[in-house]
């Protein structure tokens, strides 16, 4: 729970969250020496929180570009 407490205290100076999960496939991928497994458990520790913070949050899927562009739609949508 004190983990927990600190990230809510670093959300609370976020204005907007960019997630970036995982997809199936899998876009960009992880060699078995960077720990997959611990990613995912990361990917979904986040996707769980993701509502329990009062932060603007979106979440952007696709190729490099078409998340730029999303990312660049939201900025202007919460200016």
């Amino acid at each position: 729970m004190a983990f927990y407490l600190k990230v809510k205290e670093a959300m609370d100076e976020i204005d907007l969250l960019v997630f970036v999960p995982i997809e199936n496939p899998d876009k960009t991928g992880c060699p078995e020496s960077e720990f997959p497994q611990l990613r995912r458990q990361v990917n979904d520790l986040l996707e769980e929180w993701l509502d329990a913070f009062d932060v603007d949050t979106i979440t952007v899927s696709g190729t490099l570009p078409e998340r730029e562009k999303q990312v660049i739609e939201a900025i202007l949508r919460f200016d």
